[in-house]
């Protein structure tokens, strides 16, 4: 009698658990969805993933197994989509959509893995003949633990960044360069093709501006400034040019530069950018003239 009793409350739950009040109830998962992203240069990024919680459990060798290919978060594959071909950790990986797995190890090295199956469940159906890039990679110990897994994805100049992933104690750095300058490079070329001969000084002069805000890229952009120059007199693409020279050590020509945008501005009453900086580039003379 007991076993009927049972056989039938164990099939009434079966037929409750199955009722539409039941399946359609939506929860929150425990692992909620996040995602990050950043552009880098003419490269965009972004992260997909599940953010699990310690919760008091142990993570590293527990409910995350060493030597395991592991999905990097919870639920679905972590992904990482790339608009443009990049290098990571120095090694090429094209452009494109790609399932994330880590491989924890005991030691102060993991290994990344970029798969091209973007859209699996965890790693149970991982293929290592589909993957696009495995890497060795550093991790460190966090002194500050974090409940929460996170990704986050930081600039560093102008091509150049990282990938961070923190859980627990543990943070591993996933280093990345763009090809930026060569993409530069086309973009100039296909603007010089499309705009009319006296604006081209404008494209160069563009070109120098931008990558005057990386130290890497100054004599690519001194050189763009000089091309400007060459083909017209403004007193921006001659400011650009100047403040090039300084950042060379080279403050003679800096100054002669300075002036030359000076003299042109003052010329053209029309010269909106020369009145708006007069006095900052006034400041900067006097303090570059002390370097002589």
């Amino acid at each position: 009698m007991n076993r009927i009793c049972v056989m039938f409350l164990t099939l009434g739950l079966m037929v409750a658990l199955n009722s539409p009040l039941f399946s359609q109830l939506e929860l929150p998962r425990k692992s909620p969805v996040a995602k990050t992203a950043n552009t880098i240069g003419y490269t965009e990024i972004e992260i997909v993933y599940s953010s699990p919680a310690v919760k008091g459990r142990t993570v590293w060798g527990d409910i995350v197994p060493y030597d395991q290919v592991w999905r990097a978060g919870a639920n679905e594959a972590t992904t990482i989509s790339f608009s443009t071909d990049l290098m990571i950790e120095g090694a090429n990986l094209p452009k494109g959509k790609y399932a994330f797995f880590l491989i924890p190890q005991e030691g102060d090295t993991w290994t990344a893995v970029f798969n091209k199956t973007a859209d699996q469940w965890g790693a149970y159906q991982y293929d290592e003949s589909q993957d696009a890039l495995r890497i060795p990679v550093g991790v460190k110990t966090l002194s500050n633990p974090e409940e929460r897994l996170t990704y986050s994805i930081v600039e560093q100049d102008l091509d150049l960044g990282y990938i961070r992933f923190g859980w627990e104690s543990k943070v591993v750095y996933l280093r990345f360069q763009t090809d930026l300058l060569n993409t530069v490079k086309q973009k100039i070329d296909e603007a010089i093709a499309k705009a009319p001969a006296e604006d081209h000084w404008k494209v160069y002069s563009q070109a120098a501006d931008f990558l005057a805000d990386s130290d890497r890229y100054t004599d690519w952009a001194l050189n763009f400034a000089n091309q400007s120059t060459e083909l017209f007199d403004h007193s921006s693409n001659w400011w650009t040019k100047a403040r090039l020279e300084a950042k060379k050590g080279d403050y003679k020509a800096a100054v002669e530069s300075a002036a030359k945008a000076a003299e042109v501005g003052k010329a053209n009453a029309e010269d909106k950018f020369y009145a708006g900086s007069k006095e900052r580039i006034e400041q900067t003379v006097s303090e570059w003239k002390t370097k002589l």
